[in-house]
């Protein structure tokens, strides 16, 4: 029993000295103090959150309230641009005491809130997958603002990107838009087809949170000009379309043959052209044939207005076909026919008068003949024709034999 006491007594006497051996080893952690005599619950260690967020100061370890600055790479912009240490907060885990680091951020009410998730570096301003739509006239697109802060005064610009070039024209479009809240609706007025505009969402003075240049889809294209048909080769021209509405990709061509003296319908061609072609040979077509020709221009977005032309089959000339007549070998057709036409009435004309002169010729003989005589004023004589046999007998057997010539009758002149 003496032993145990002397022990016991032992121990009480070399366990204070023990401690305070020990002391400057260990008492800064178990009584708040660094080596520098700071304490350890009013200090904060640099916080592991994203490594692209920079920090200014660019400590290992920042003093209790002290602020520090957060800024990522362009494009990117941190939750909170300002953060401080506030303190340690002390939990029980295992049995054991457990310190956590806080820090506080400061929003756009300026207000110091507790951050309670991880800082990262993030896009602000974000287009919502999927939604943005083009058409030939218009560009519309959700959106979506991740950082309160920057989306107090975000500012939507809708404009040409750069001045139009002849022929094409296009009017010079400036839209301007206040963006509210955290997602919304953006969309630009009526636009021109197959245009470049510039789409901006930018915070004042020079912020740019998203920038993005577009073209407009393409639309048909407008009706091909000038379509013609060299009647001396048969050949078919027409003036080329400019890509103002989109890019022309070739032209189509639509032929028709309907008969020329009822317009019945006989068949139908199609043929298509690369964009580079302005003219057409078609083969040779049919005689006593009408044809009605139509060009269009073609784009991604399909054919446009038809230019139309209508013209007659092509004329054989010792094997050659040749276009349609001119006018002018048209009017020399007209003229001949029309000399024609009047040579066979004057024909005709003389043949009837010589038919009816033959028969007064012969008839003459039968005329009474008025001489005048030597000694008389006036005589009349009658020469007739002999008589024939058979009329000298017609008389009866009885009668005695004519004469054989008509009887001169002489008269005085009284």
């Amino acid at each position: 029993m003496a032993r145990r006491g002397l022990v016991l007594a032992f121990l009480l006497v070399l366990l204070p000295h023990l401690g305070k051996q020990r002391e400057p080893a260990g008492a800064g952690a178990a009584s708040g103090e660094t080596e520098t005599g700071e304490r350890e619950e009013e200090t904060c260690q640099r916080p592991q959150w994203d490594p692209e967020l920079r920090l200014a100061p660019d400590l290992e370890k920042y003093r209790k309230n002290e602020e520090v600055t957060l800024s990522c790479s362009k494009g990117l912009q941190p939750s909170y641009t300002r953060v401080r240490c506030s303190r340690e907060e002390q939990t029980i885990k295992r049995g054991k005491p457990v310190n956590w680091e806080l820090w506080l951020g400061r929003d756009s009410s300026d207000v110091w809130t507790l951050i309670r998730t991880r800082v990262e570096c993030m896009e602000v301003f974000q287009v919502v997958a999927g939604t943005l739509e083009v058409s030939s006239t218009s560009i519309k697109l959700n959106w979506t603002c991740n950082i309160r802060d920057a989306c107090q005064h975000m500012q939507a610009t809708c404009q040409l990107a750069g001045p139009s070039t002849p022929p094409c024209k296009a009017e010079n479009v400036m839209e301007q838009e206040i963006l509210r809240g955290q997602k919304g609706t953006f969309a630009c007025p009526p636009l021109q087809p197959f245009t470049i505009y510039s789409i901006t969402i930018s915070v004042p003075p020079s912020t740019i949170l998203f920038t993005q240049h577009l073209r407009t889809k393409a639309m048909v294209p407008q009706k091909p000009e000038q379509l013609q048909l060299d009647a001396s080769t048969g050949t078919l021209r027409w003036k080329a379309l400019p890509s103002c509405r989109g890019e022309i990709v070739g032209y189509q061509l639509n032929f028709t043959a309907r008969r020329a003296h009822d317009g019945t319908f006989l068949n139908f061609q199609q043929v298509t052209v690369n964009h580079s072609v302005t003219q057409y040979t078609p083969p040779p077509q049919s005689p006593g044939s009408k044809y009605t020709v139509t060009v269009q221009g073609l784009t991604a977005a399909g054919a446009g207005d038809a230019s139309s032309l209508e013209f007659q089959a092509y004329i054989s000339v010792s094997g050659q076909y040749l276009g349609s007549w001119p006018r002018t070998a048209v009017t020399v057709v007209v003229v001949l026919s029309v000399m024609v036409t009047l040579s066979a009435v004057i024909v005709w004309f003389v043949l009837s008068r010589r038919r009816k002169a033959v028969p007064i010729k012969a008839e003459e003989d039968h005329y009474i003949e008025l001489q005048p005589y030597e000694n008389s004023d006036i005589y009349s004589m009658i020469k007739g024709k002999s008589l024939s046999e058979e009329e000298a007998g017609t008389g009866g057997q009885d009668r005695e034999p004519a004469s054989s010539h008509l009887p001169i009758l002489e008269s005085s002149g009284d």
